[in-house]
């Protein structure tokens, strides 16, 4: 193995670098990785250290391992997209003697551009790279957050100020909106403050990067801004990108709990970014996009449902036409759309000048494409689909006209047809005597099918083919059933085998096709000057091409949502949307989506039914695995749905605009960083108190786990008595039930359950009222729990129930029984206080005494709930 020289090494890798940091030397054939470096690269791509090798001498010893340009494309894939790494490439500038180690690529997941060939190379961008930088400042006493935000993809830059709170939490919804990978911060800010900021990053999975405190100076920041921004139509590569205000406003807010709680999106591996599989999500439920432009903006979507009734109707009005014309849905869906490229990058290429033959014609067959497109809506009469397609596209093909003429009159179209990229013969003399010996060269290959043919006694162009692509140029091609034919045939010379065939060639079509591809090689260096003339022509179509391309992308996910609405187990039903003061979020029989397409589910399907000044808040009891969370969640997936402009999952839907959509559901993996599940509760539950208005919707599972149960009750009573908006509110503290007696807004429902022959049956059925008994007892023997503990559960749950039931002066009444039971607790409370606070030193029989003290003290009180308690005692 040629290493570099180990001092050398050390001096780099000591260098200050953290451990997300991963660095690469680039040997040309190979790369190889060093020190801790090479430890994590052997586990993560061999699953073995074992593949390490100690390198060096002492003391400069260290581990070192060897990566092939596969298995170093495949991890950086893995590093930028998945575990969001940042990545080092060095390379010897120097001698093998005198080595002299230089940065020659880096990124992190904020900035994929140097890596966007070996990330992507043939497929599809599927993800949107975005990265922020955020400055905080104060002004008088109010906290004020500078944001800017760029998407590569869209050459776009983004920029808002706003005022936030103690806890960031309009800075939380903005990232949630906008889904960067990464995020600048400046160096050294309040420790407090950067604390606070660090953790609202990592729970959105956001990677942090410092910088100086002079690269955010307005000075620096104008001057890279002009070089950056497009101001001219005619300007040069750099200066492609656009520039606007991010207004919140626009959109609904939602926290990061909510994100996850509802299922959103899916958790990504590499091969799901890379190829748009993922596991079960609203996300990949609602993808059936056919371009790549339209997988990202449903991305997008989903994190910016609209807070316009007019938008979103309009989105509902373009798939529910979708909806009613099969025909139109599935001609679109399943043939016009599919031949759209991704001609958001291919605008980009165009911009910078890095576009080739083969991109201009992708542009070229897509606009000539689309006035078929187009005609599939010319029975729709839809103001909709007229005004945000139609009208748009017929523009913009028109502006397209002359480059469709200047590829038409410089791009051999015969040869591109057929995956040969060239210019027109006729612009060069030179051109034109090679085309005339590639011309004749392809009879020659043309005339050897037939002598194949005849050789091996087989039908030519049925059975033998003569074919041609990039990598081998032309060959011949069998069928894997008529390979026999070429057995012992030592005259021929088989390149590959696979599933279409077996790929050979003779002696003299391999010297035919040498001659071809040399002829072709000198045909691409003689059209390279005009090559570069057409990408520079070209080069002024990049804003329109890239227009197209969002339009389209558009059009590609309501058509989607039509899709997944028709494909529904139950198809889904057009919600009607309401202004937000009507105040009512109704659904009938709403389903969750995600769970209902699973196997062996059949979903029980529940009502909500909120109207404000009536009911705005739903208490909901009942056993564990009953349901609780599923339904509150179904809730907020279908409010989402409807904001974003799909169809959803119930029988009818009536929902006022909401503006924010927050959950405390479920605890996350935070403890790893540090916090526990009732701290974690506590945080996302202050920003809910802090955000919420009365058009919010919020879900809430079982607040209060992580502390006592009296504790624990008090929190969560007391959240319960703050929250005034549509509220689901699933709890396994029975006593928060006597809210509805106090507040006339709070309904309790229950999930049920059947016991028949000592069998629990949960039905999922959500019912009014409060849960009359705990299954707990079932749920253990449904458990295996052992028998002997069961019978001591049920034991104790004897004696305890004995007083849960209690008749006294008074009962009859709730909201006086409320009031008496309050008050007894106080007077137990102070009773167990000094009884505590005795002096230990006292004999039995004083203590005897003054407990006797207390014991006549509070039943003076004539606390009826006391004296019962005294009576069954």
């Amino acid at each position: 193995m040629e290493m570099i020289s180990i001092a050398v090494y050390v001096d780099m890798y000591y260098m200050q670098k953290l451990n997300t940091t991963i660095r690469f030397f680039n040997r040309s054939d190979y790369y190889t990785l060093h020190g801790n470096d090479a430890l994590f690269a052997a586990q993560e791509v061999f699953k073995t250290t074992s593949v390490c090798k100690m390198i060096g001498a002492d003391p400069y010893k260290t581990e070192g391992v060897i990566l092939n340009k596969n298995h170093f494309e495949s991890f950086i894939r893995d590093l930028l997209l998945v575990k969001q790494y940042r990545i080092e490439v060095y390379v010897n500038q120097g001698s093998a003697k005198n080595q002299n180690w230089v940065l020659e690529y880096k990124a992190s997941p904020g900035n994929l551009t140097q890596f966007e060939d070996i990330l992507f190379g043939n497929n599809d961008v599927a993800v949107s790279v975005r990265v922020i930088a955020v400055k905080l400042g104060m002004e008088g006493k109010s906290r004020i957050i500078g944001l800017s935000c760029v998407d590569t993809t869209a050459t776009l830059f983004s920029v808002c100020e706003f005022q936030d709170n103690e806890s960031f939490s309009n800075l939380e919804s903005l990232i949630v909106t906008l889904a960067p990978k990464e995020c600048l911060l400046i160096q050294g800010e309040g420790s407090y403050e950067f604390q606070t900021l660090k953790q609202l990053m990592e729970r959105n999975n956001v990677m942090i990067t410092t910088r100086k405190k002079n690269e955010f100076s307005s000075e620096s920041v104008v001057q890279d801004l002009n070089t950056l921004i497009k101001f001219k139509k005619d300007e040069g590569n750099l200066n492609q990108y656009s520039i606007d205000q991010i207004k919140q406003s626009r959109y609904l807010k939602l926290d990061s709990a909510a994100i996850k709680a509802l299922n959103i999106e899916p958790r990504l591996d590499t091969s799901s970014i890379l190829n748009g599989n993922a596991s079960s999500s609203i996300l990949t439920l609602l993808d059936k996009c056919r371009t790549p432009q339209g997988h990202r903006l449903l991305a997008q979507w989903v994190r910016q449902p609209l807070k316009d009734l007019s938008l979103i109707k309009e989105r509902h009005d373009i798939v529910e036409a979708l909806v009613n014309s099969n025909e139109v849905r599935s001609n679109l869906s399943e043939d016009h759309l599919r031949r759209i490229p991704d001609l958001q990058v291919l605008a980009k290429k165009l911009a910078r000048k890095k576009a080739t033959l083969q991109d201009c014609f992708k542009i070229y067959i897509c606009i000539s494409h689309l006035p078929t497109l187009l005609e599939q809506f010319s029975n729709v009469n839809v103001v909709a689909i007229k005004t945000m397609f139609t009208d748009p596209l017929s523009d913009l093909i028109k502006d397209m006209d002359k480059y469709q003429q200047m590829v038409e009159q410089t791009i051999d179209l015969d040869s591109a047809g057929k995956g040969d990229f060239l210019v027109r013969a006729e612009f060069d003399d030179g051109l034109k005597e090679l085309k005339n010996t590639m011309d004749e060269m392809e009879r020659k290959l043309q005339a050897q099918l037939g002598k194949v043919a005849d050789d091996l006694s087989i039908e030519a162009g049925k059975i033998l083919k003569l074919e041609s692509n990039q990598q081998f140029g032309y060959y011949f091609r069998v069928t894997l059933k008529e390979e026999k034919v070429l057995r012992n045939k030592k005259q021929y010379i088989i390149l590959d085998s696979n599933k279409s065939g077996v790929r050979f060639r003779s002696n003299k079509l391999n010297d035919l096709n040498d001659e071809y591809i040399s002829a072709r090689d000198k045909y691409t260096i003689e059209q390279k000057k005009v090559v570069a003339e057409i990408i520079e022509i070209a080069a002024g179509y990049s804003s329109t091409v890239k227009a197209i391309g969002n339009i389209l992308a558009s059009l590609d996910v309501l058509t989607s949502f039509a899709s997944a609405a028709i494909s529904a187990n139950k198809p889904y039903v057009r919600p009607e949307m309401l202004p937000s003061e009507v105040g009512e979020f109704k659904l009938i029989q709403v389903r969750h989506p995600c769970l209902e397409i699973q196997e062996g589910i059949d979903y029980i399907a529940n009502d909500i039914n909120f109207k404000r000044g009536e009911c705005h808040f739903c208490i909901i009891t009942g056993p564990n695995m009953g349901g609780k969370s599923t339904y509150i969640r179904s809730a907020g997936v279908t409010a989402l749905m409807a904001h974003i402009g799909s169809f959803v999952p119930c029988n009818q839907a009536k929902i006022s605009l909401l503006d924010c959509i927050l959950a405390r559901v479920g605890a996350d993996d935070s403890q790893l960083k540090g916090l526990s599940t009732f701290m974690i509760e506590m945080i996302e539950t202050a920003a809910i108190l802090k955000t919420a208005t009365c058009n919010s919707l919020v879900l809430i599972d079982e607040l209060g786990r992580g502390t006592s149960t009296y504790e624990g009750c008090g929190i969560a009573w007391s959240i319960a008595e703050e929250i005034k908006c549509y509220c689901l509110f699933a709890t396994h503290f029975h006593e928060i039930t006597k809210l509805e007696e106090e507040i006339p807004t709070v309904r309790n429902q229950h999930v049920t359950a059947l016991v028949d022959d000592k069998k629990l049956t949960i039905l999922y059925k959500v019912k009014p009222g409060i849960c009359d008994q705990s299954f707990g007892i079932h749920v253990a023997k449904m458990a295996n729990f052992p028998q002997d503990i069961i019978e001591f559960a049920k034991h104790k749950q004897a004696e305890l129930e004995d007083y849960q039931d209690s008749v006294f002066e008074g009962s009859d009444n709730p909201q006086k029984k409320n009031k008496i039971i309050k008050e007894a607790e106080v007077l137990i409370a102070e009773f167990i206080d000094k009884c505590k606070n005795l002096d230990k030193s006292l004999s039995n029989t004083e203590l005897e005494d003054k407990i006797s003290t207390f014991k006549k003290e509070i039943l003076s009180r004539e606390n009826p709930y006391i004296k019962t308690l005294m009576a069954a005692s």
